[in-house]
């Protein structure tokens, strides 16, 4: 996650990130609503109550409607103490992790895919995905090319399914899977994820990681991913 965050407040206009001994942060102005890209991500608990107010003030300095800080389950001092400071619990999606090594990745011959730098369509299937305004990531996904590898399938010659994947210290992190409604359940995003992992392998990754939605925790589950806990999200919205 950090390497996410890192590459999208480098990269996305006006972005950049705020970072101390151990909290990294991720202000991205060119999508403002948006708590997914606008993002804090910690080692110690103290590190995010010492640094609250100059996150509180950087983020409104850019404008930033919505931002976040993940805060793992076990934590619950640090998610009682945001709440009393104004943040409100907006998920629980599940750390999941992957061994590479052990892992199943049968690949389905016929899947229509590709690897590609193609950030619009990137952009443009997670907008579909979770009915968002169209445009809402172009910024950010622009940013991602410079540190991700983006895959796409097709389904009946259309491309439906997408992902990106980063690597960091031999771990393969996989965002922005995204599958368009008409297109779901039909095996497409596990397919698609299996061709990725297949070449994180090749690339020298031994793990792979990820954050699931309900939606998605089966598909994980299934490929052998493992789960870890949930990882709050703790949202602090402008009113």
């Amino acid at each position: 996650m950090r390497a996410f965050y890192r590459l999208v407040g480098e990269r996305s206009p006006g972005g950049t990130v705020l970072q101390s001994e151990g909290l990294l942060a991720a202000i991205v102005p060119s999508c403002p609503g948006q708590s997914v890209v606008n993002g804090v991500v910690y080692e110690h608990a103290d590190e995010v109550r010492a640094s609250h107010g100059k996150l509180l003030a950087t983020y409104a300095a850019a404008s930033v409607l919505a931002w976040r800080v993940w805060v793992p389950e076990t934590d619950r001092g640090l998610a009682e103490w945001l709440e009393q400071a104004g943040h409100k619990l907006a998920g629980r999606p599940r750390a999941m992790t992957l061994e590479l090594g052990r892992a199943q990745l049968d690949v389905n011959d016929e899947l229509d895919w590709e690897r590609g730098d193609d950030a619009a369509s990137l952009s443009s299937l997670n907008e579909q995905a979770y009915g968002l305004p169209a445009g809402e990531f172009a910024a950010v996904t622009e940013a991602l090319t410079a540190g991700a590898s983006f895959y796409f399938a097709r389904d009946r010659g259309q491309l439906a399914v997408c992902l990106a994947a980063i690597d960091r210290d031999g771990d393969c992190g996989i965002y922005c899977v995204a599958t368009k409604p008409a297109s779901r359940k039909r095996g497409l995003a596990s397919a698609l994820l299996r061709r990725a992992l297949l070449d994180a392998q090749s690339r020298g990754c031994s793990t792979s990681s990820l954050q699931s939605s309900p939606m998605g925790f089966s598909v994980y589950e299934h490929l052998g991913y493992r789960d870890r806990g949930a990882i709050e999200v703790w949202e602090r919205r402008t009113p």
